[in-house]
Order: C-alpha cells, then structure tokens, then sequence
C-alpha cells in the first residue's frame, strides 16, 4: 500500500475546480502569499537563470537578469534605509550575501501589497485548487533543475574535488566548511552517491506518476543538504532553505498518506485537478514535462563534465605535481635557517619574499601553486610552468602580467628538484624533496573489510 500511495499509481480521480469545497478564507489568503513568494518570487526566478544558463546566455547576462529578478531598485533601497548595508550584486560564489537576504526581505515586503490587491479583486473565488497544481508544478521543475545540477556535479566529482594541499593543512586551520569538502573529497563513491541520491529525486520528479516517491526522497536529500549547510557554515543556506520549503510543500500530501498506510488506515484514491480541460492538452503538458526534464538532464550533464575535466577531479595535473619539502633554502649564498616568529606579522598581505622560509611547495593544478610557511599557513598563487623550458613563474594574476618570482628548475633525481631565481628581487636558490603520498593514510589506507583492530589515528 505505501508503495502505491509513493508513485501514485492507485486510480486517480479528475475533480473539477467548482466541485472542491470552499476554501477558508485564511487558506486562501495563505496561497496567494505563498504562490508570489515561493511560487513566482523563488522558484520562478531560479528556473529562469537556470534555462538561460542552459541556453547558453552570456553569464554577465544572466548577472543583470539576477539583478532585476532581486528586485532592483527597491532593494537597493531597502537595504540602505532599513538594515544600512550597501547592495552588492557581484557574484561571489556565496549564496548568502547581504544582497540576497536584502532581497529576500524585500520580496517578503512586496508579496504583502500584491497578496492584498488579489485577496481584495479575487475574494469571490471559492478555491484555488487548478492553481495549486500549477503551483506544484513549478515547484517540481524547479526542484528538477536544482536537484540536476548538484547531483550531477557530484555524480562527476567536481564540487568536492581533493586538492592535494588538504594532506599537509592542520586539522586545526581548517573552516567548518573546508573540512567538510576535505572529508567529502576523500571519498569518490561517498560523494557520487550523494549526486545520485539528488539525481535519482530529480528523475522521479520529471513525471507525475512518480513525482510523489520523488518528492518524499527529495524531502530526505533536501534536509540532509541543509543540515550540513547549517552545520559546516556553507555560504548556501538561503538557497538550501529554499529549497527544503518546496520539498515540503510538494512531499506533505503523500507524507501524510504514508503516516496513515503506516497507521492501519484506509487511504483513499487521491483527488487531482487536471492541468489542462482537455485530455490532448494533458497529453502535451506531459510531452512538456518529458522534453524539459530531458533538457536538464542533458545541459547539467554536459556542465558537470566541463567541470569534471577543468577543476573536478578529472582535471589536469601539474607536471611537478606532488607535495615537496623545501630541504635547503638560501638567498644568494647564505642559507636561510628554518626559524619562525609567530610574532610577526606578514605586512606585504600573503605576497611571499625572499626573507620567508618555505616548508613545503606543492604542485597540484597546472595554473598553481601553493606554498606552506614554517608556520604551516599556506598561500596560493597563479603559476606558469614551462616545461620545455624548465621554467617557473609566480604572479598575483592569471595573466602574469604581475610576475612575483621567476625559477629555472632541475631535476636531479625523480623525487628532487633545484630551483634557482629572483623572489622579491632578490636571488634565492631551494631544494626540494617530494613527499611520498602513501605516507598519509587519508589517501593510502583504502578499505578493508577485515579488521582486527580499529584503524584510528
């Protein structure tokens, strides 16, 4: 019996709006304020950037989309008189920046007017029960789309990827959220099981016949993103609140009948409004449904793997790749000591010169490196290793039109390297030992299914 009630495949009987009893008048109120806000406001918006994006529109495009979508100007104004914050639309990466929660209240704020207006010129309607079905219907899409694209960048390992630095970084240095990806990343199958579990809720949600055993899975990979979200401080809890408002909305219906099979109770055959008044425009609305699932599927798939093979784990290695301690450091010909004073404070802001001592270098993407102080701090900048000429460039741009340090390098042996050249303007010469990776159980342990012991340290 649950399993019928989950994909809805029991006989479902069409209802005609004007057969549904009246709504109270509080429901009705409710809906209204719900379908701008959720409906049009959130889920609307985000299926918009999301098919312009699938549609190939130039992101600075889609940036001023955003922008307008986020209510602009009045935002701007809001937040200036309200919460005295300066709106910032540049794109981060975080989903939760001022201007977003600006405009999340600001949305709140206009819905309130709009929601009166149409209490006021449509309080004769009885109910809104065709709505509500469309109302679902945009929330599902949606949800499709969002579901799409985070599962698939797991599926295709590229939103946790590992990045070599991790395995020498202190446990302690890392933010809540840095330790979540360093834990995710270790692990393939945990981090494409996760995608799958987001995939396979965005596949069921395409058709109505599954979308209720979707909606249900959704409403467990929803909650598992937001506590982690919540609990790991990752910049994407508005959206991750979002997105568990619509599950829920979508998976309340079929919980509850869950709850009652469960209980022993009789449920009954689920009343549905159709769509459409004809069977041919169910008949197209479904076709619809199929194509446009299929154009997630397809665009979130292609955009998973671009990341897979440009910054996922199936991007390019340097060709030094490895982690390497820096044995012996000189400047000109005196050799620098390996000392460190927690004391003093770096002034040139993370810019490394001559005077500082490295403890390790690591190589890990080809456009990178990073290098880890005596104090176990690491800073990162743009490289450019020129392996026909042997030769190594460190900016503070991608372009390297800011050169902060030009090496030669050889190597000696495979696990040596001798770099020599000018850092900061002055001459500095290193010597480098690559780490054995299998050093670290983080990547050499493996799984085993015999244990005599626990394996903790």
């Amino acid at each position: 019996m649950v399993t019928g009630v989950l994909a809805q495949r029991e006989p479902i009987v069409d209802v005609e709006p004007e057969v549904v009893k009246r709504w109270h008048s509080v429901v009705r109120v409710l809906f209204r304020f719900g379908f701008v806000v959720l409906g049009i406001g959130m889920a609307g918006v985000w299926l918009l950037h999301a098919l312009l994006r699938t549609f190939g529109v130039p992101q600075e495009t889609v940036s001023e989309v955003a922008k307008w979508t986020a209510l602009h100007p009045f935002t701007d104004w809001v937040g200036t008189q309200i919460f005295d914050v300066r709106i910032d639309y540049t794109v981060t990466g975080s989903g939760d920046t001022a201007a977003k929660w600006v405009a999340v209240f600001t949305l709140l704020l206009v819905a309130v007017p709009v929601t009166a207006a149409w209490s006021v010129i449509d309080r004769r309607r009885p109910n809104y029960v065709r709505l509500y079905e469309w109302f679902r219907l945009l929330l599902r899409i949606s949800l499709v789309s969002a579901l799409l694209l985070y599962g698939m960048i797991k599926v295709l390992p590229s939103q946790m990827s590992f990045n070599l630095e991790r395995l020498v970084e202190p446990f302690g240095h890392m933010s809540p959220m840095a330790v979540l990806w360093a834990q995710s990343s270790l692990s393939e199958p945990y981090e494409m099981a996760l995608g799958a579990a987001e995939v396979a809720a965005a596949l069921l949600l395409i058709l109505p016949v599954t979308a209720g055993l979707g909606s249900v899975l959704a409403v467990i990979v929803a909650l598992q993103v937001l506590l982690m979200n919540l609990t790991f401080d990752v910049p994407v809890k508005l959206f991750a609140l979002q997105l568990f408002l619509y599950v829920a909305v979508l998976a309340a219906p079929d919980i509850v009948r869950i709850v009652r099979a469960l209980l022993g109770q009789a449920v009954e055959a689920r009343p549905q409004v159709p769509l459409l008044s004809t069977p041919r425009g169910g008949r197209i609305l479904l076709t619809a449904q199929v194509l446009m699932g299929v154009w997630l599927l397809g665009a979130t798939t292609v955009e998973a793997y671009d990341g897979w093979h440009t910054y996922g784990n199936a991007r390019p290695k340097s060709p030094l790749y490895g982690i390497w301690n820096v044995t012996v450091y000189s400047i000109g010909s005196e050799e620098v000591p390996a000392l460190v004073d927690f004391r003093e404070s770096r002034p040139n802001g993370g810019i490394p010169n001559a005077t500082d001592r490295f403890r390790r270098i690591i190589f890990d993407i080809p456009q990178g490196i990073t290098m880890q102080l005596l104090d176990d701090s690491l800073v990162s900048f743009p490289a450019r290793i020129d392996t026909d000429q042997h030769a190594i460039t460190l900016s503070k741009d991608t372009t390297h039109q800011w050169k902060l340090a030009t090496f030669s390098y050889v190597q000696p042996q495979p696990d040596r390297l001798i770099l020599e050249g000018s850092l900061g303007g002055r001459p500095v010469r290193m010597q480098l030992d690559q780490v054995d990776l299998a050093q670290y159980p983080a990547v050499s342990r493996g799984f085993q299914w015999v244990q005599a012991t626990p394996y903790f340290r």
